[in-house]
């Protein structure tokens, strides 16, 4: 529990209008201005419940803070929209002016709207107190605080539309991704654990890059992974989505070519449009833990191919580096996208989703509906490499080697599912069944 007390002007109460008498379990507005010289930094540790990780080198940003700067025009209070903040409680005492607000729990409480303002404010007061700068701005911010809240994402979600909020910041925040989180934790590529360098939300990617840049100046930067992405790859394999066991089924190029598309799929469940939030989510966390015997293995398959590609043309006499998408790393390093290895030459989206996608030809399920491969699917790609690299080249000679629209051939994704499907009901076994 976080007790913050701040000097407030102007506090005023407004109980809910459809309140008849106080106390009725109704939330509860409480508006006051505020110095931002007394906005405290604790509120720095109640970020959670905000659906977007904060960018402050944006215009935006930029126009905030020189507003808040320019003393010489003190109207930060009426120009800024101000702060919004969940908590459990809020008191005013009269005889100081001294109102205090109380935070208890991160998962409904804390920062909704507003956290770039209160960023940039506490910026400042980092500075003042290193001593770069020499006092704070002589201006006022709006504080708003709500009490009550018992879910705070729909407000989260209407209030954040000055700069819209992406599908995946606020589905992070309804915590869809937990069980996906859960399943990865565990692994690693190269003795990291790539969960780590997954975006869940929006500006999350840009907010660590700028304080791993801070933190080591001379390192390597990170690649980080959209949370998108990651899902467009494990939507190939649902075999509720996809299912594997025609030869002219329906393949997964979607996933290739729309990732917001995809994750409304995922978040969809495969079920209707009358089926609620509660029956969606139980749906898609059961189907992933019923993929998760076989989850690792993808990314790691993915990482593999995307890796030793190149090695696999270069055994079919086809020269890879030739081709402009292949964009040779002798001027930029590249690396490739979940271990983090260094790359020599790039592997478009548009080659690697239809080459791992093939893979779904060899997923099996038990009774209980838990997945499986039919073989090994790492000894799958050294014994078919060659032929599917001839696939992916020829197609590549016949579009003018031009990553889109390899992504999206149809005759490229079935001529490699189909040779996976026939190499699976070869080599299928039991001895591969977990």
């Amino acid at each position: 529990m976080t007790k913050l007390k701040i000097p407030a002007k102007d506090f005023r109460r407004f109980d809910d209008p459809l309140t008849e008498e106080r106390n009725e379990g109704r939330p509860i507005k409480y508006r006051f201005y505020a110095k931002v010289a007394d906005i405290p930094m604790e509120l720095l540790d109640w970020m959670d419940t905000n659906p977007r990780d904060q960018n402050l080198n944006t215009d935006t940003s930029r126009a905030i803070r020189e507003t808040l700067m320019d003393d010489s025009n003190p109207h930060f209070h009426l120009w800024n929209r101000g702060i919004l903040i969940s908590a459990d409680r809020v008191t005013f005492d009269n005889r100081n002016g001294m109102a205090e607000i109380v935070l208890d729990d991160p998962q409904v409480h804390g920062n909704i709207d507003g956290g770039h303002t209160l960023r940039i404010i506490l910026e400042c007061r980092q500075k003042v107190d290193d001593g770069q700068m020499e006092r704070m701005p002589n201006q006022y911010v709006e504080m708003e605080v709500i009490t009550g809240l018992d879910f705070p994402e729909g407000l989260a979600e209407a209030r954040n539309t000055s700069v819209a909020v992406d599908l995946k910041s606020m589905e992070e925040l309804r915590k869809s991704f937990d069980v996906l989180k859960e399943i990865l934790e565990p692994c690693t590529l190269n003795g990291r654990h790539y969960v780590e360098r997954i975006e869940f939300r929006q500006n999350q990617m840009r907010a660590a890059k700028s304080a791993e840049k801070e933190k080591s100046p001379g390192a390597e930067p990170r690649n980080w992974v959209d949370v998108r992405e990651v899902i467009s790859i494990l939507n190939m394999f649902n075999l509720s989505l996809y299912p594997n066991t025609e030869l002219d089924c329906q393949h997964p190029i979607q996933s290739f070519s729309g990732k917001e598309v995809g994750l409304k799929r995922f978040l969809q469940a495969g079920l209707g449009k009358n089926a609620t939030d509660d029956e969606r989510r139980e749906a898609r966390n059961t189907r992933l833990q019923q993929m998760a015997p076989i989850i690792p293995d993808i990314i790691k398959l993915w990482d593999h191919i995307e890796c030793h590609f190149a090695e696999a043309t270069a055994q079919i006499n086809k020269r890879y580096g030739t081709r402009k998408y292949s964009k040779s790393g002798k001027s930029q390093a590249m690396y490739s996208m979940f271990s983090g290895t260094k790359l020599k030459y790039v592997v478009p989206k548009g080659i690697l989703y239809p080459l791992v996608g093939s893979f779904r030809a060899m997923v099996r399920t038990d009774p209980e509906g838990n997945y499986y491969w039919a073989a090994d699917p790492f000894q799958a790609w050294e014994d078919m490499k060659e032929p599917f690299a001839k696939f992916v080249m020829d197609t590549s000679d016949e579009l003018a080697n031009y990553p889109a629209s390899i992504g999206r051939s149809t005759n490229l994704w079935s001529n490699l599912f189909s040779n996976m499907y026939v190499y699976a009901l070869r080599h299928e076994s039991a001895a591969v069944r977990p």
